[in-house]
């Protein structure tokens, strides 16, 4: 019996028999796997930032929500470098199976794509945005010897002879040159991997002011080893009462704000993507964690991944025109 003699041709109907178990059987796989995840293998965090960054911090608070509410085992690996693009890129391009994750911030995803030539990912379309958790705003800190207390007094010192300031993200480098711009005066940016080493230089002399992060210069203050003279809330904030708002101090015009969530790679798996969205969310009912975040100057603001993923599109088009109007040229 010849070949085409014993093998006969499948009905319309048995292929769409077929079709739904295999349908059926791969949605059962998923759903098992999230009810399952993370297990016992490990989640990866790769961090685009230095180590002691808020967005570092963000993760590991995270991190031992995590290990409390589903289990499992997280390790973070640190990739800083580039505007945080060297570790986000290493972090997208890897597989969408849930075990790579990254903090996602508006250093790499609303400043950074403004201010690389050539951005290796799309800060929209390349990700699984999971949530944002928290928002905080920024410190203007001069070293002690500046000749200033005031807002009002650091401007006619600057006026007067070109200053520099330091960053060590995108985003602190927006920040600084903005307030420049709205300031009328010049200043030169000297680049550093991460804030805390940016800081720690801005505490040895080596420029005038930076706009930073509560979380990384607020112990630097509380030590009388930079001094701060505004903070871009649109009111003082408790955790530096002491500290006029921007506007308080009478410039008008800044409104920057930083904010830190989770994602992975595009093509999360939406059970599993569903399931970490859900734990970024259970986050916002804790007063606790509320108050943690607080006294490093972030504020907890959690969000859904629909509501994330509005806002990360807006976002990029907010700091892209600030960058625009402070005259920063991509490099």
């Amino acid at each position: 019996m010849s070949t085409k003699q014993i093998i006969k041709p499948l009905s319309v109907g048995r292929l769409a028999r077929q079709a739904a178990q295999l349908l059926a059987t791969a949605c059962f796989t998923v759903g098992v796997a999230a009810q399952t995840y993370p297990g016992d293998r490990p989640v990866k965090f790769i961090i685009p930032y230095t180590p002691g960054s808020a967005g570092d911090t963000v993760v590991r608070i995270f991190t031992d929500e995590l290990r409390k509410s589903i289990g499992g085992t997280y390790v973070t690996e640190y990739k800083p470098g580039a505007a945080a693009m060297i570790g986000t890129e290493q972090a997208v391009k890897s597989v969408a199976d849930g075990y790579t994750l990254v903090p996602t911030s508006s250093a790499q995803n609303s400043a950074g794509p403004w201010l690389t030539k050539k951005v290796p990912y799309d800060p929209v379309k390349d990700f699984t945005h999971l949530g944002r958790i928290v928002t905080l705003p920024f410190l203007l800190v001069v070293h002690p010897e500046v000749p200033a207390r005031t807002v009002k007094e650091f401007l006619d010192f600057a006026r007067k002879r070109p200053v520099t300031y330091l960053y060590g993200s995108a985003t602190s480098q927006v920040a600084s040159a903005t307030f420049s711009s709205l300031g009328n005066f010049q200043s030169l940016g000297v680049p550093y991997k991460g804030q805390p080493q940016a800081a720690a230089d801005l505490v040895g002399g080596q420029a005038q002011f930076m706009m930073a992060d509560p979380s990384v210069v607020g112990p630097l203050i509380k030590a009388g080893k930079l001094r701060a003279l505004a903070i871009s809330t649109k009111t003082r904030s408790p955790q530096f009462p002491d500290v006029p708002a921007l506007s308080e101090a009478g410039l008008e015009g800044f409104d920057l704000e930083v904010w830190i969530g989770i994602a992975g790679p595009a093509g999360l798996p939406k059970d599993i993507a569903a399931k970490l969205s859900t734990e970024i969310m259970k986050l916002g009912a804790r007063d606790d964690l509320r108050s943690r975040f607080a006294g490093m100057g972030m504020e907890l603001l959690p969000t859904t991944m629909a509501e994330h993923d509005t806002f990360v599109r807006r976002q990029l088009d907010v700091w892209g025109k600030r960058i625009k109007d402070a005259g920063i040229q991509p490099e």
